[in-house]
């Protein structure tokens, strides 16, 4: 799924989308692409910890996809932690996002995401995405 189609499945429009493009996903989880550009745009000196928003778009795609039957108005971030940010060696590595569903309820969803730059860890932790139902 490329960015086009994203901009239909989640409100992220423009800029505010970090998510590229997505690769795989299943009832259990999910994984897509986004890149530097993203983080590069905040300043020179943004630390690579902020890419937490893609996992978090990421995460919010997948419960567009296999969400319940009820409307979910939003889901915002509730809660990130577990945060780890591993040394960064080189910034022109395309990033691999991938989260994977932990539990869910009517009222949230926790997930565990880690990204990568290339084959390099780079960030890894756990997101509670809280769901407001329409």
């Amino acid at each position: 799924m490329d960015r086009t189609q994203l901009h239909s499945l989640l409100p992220h429009q423009g800029d505010a989308l970090w998510l590229d493009a997505l690769i795989d996903h299943d009832t259990h989880g999910i994984r897509g692409l986004s890149g530097w550009h993203h983080l590069d745009k905040l300043g020179e000196d943004a630390s690579p910890a902020l890419l937490f928003e893609a996992a978090a778009q990421l995460c919010a795609a997948h419960g567009a996809l296999y969400g319940e039957t009820d409307a979910i108005e939003m889901a915002l971030v509730g809660k990130l932690s577990q945060l780890h940010l591993y040394p960064l060696t080189r910034r022109d590595e395309p990033l691999l996002v991938s989260a994977r569903q932990e539990a869910l309820s009517p009222t949230g969803a926790l997930y565990a995401f880690a990204i990568h730059a290339g084959t390099q860890p780079l960030i890894d932790g756990k997101l509670l995405l809280v769901l407001v139902n329409a």
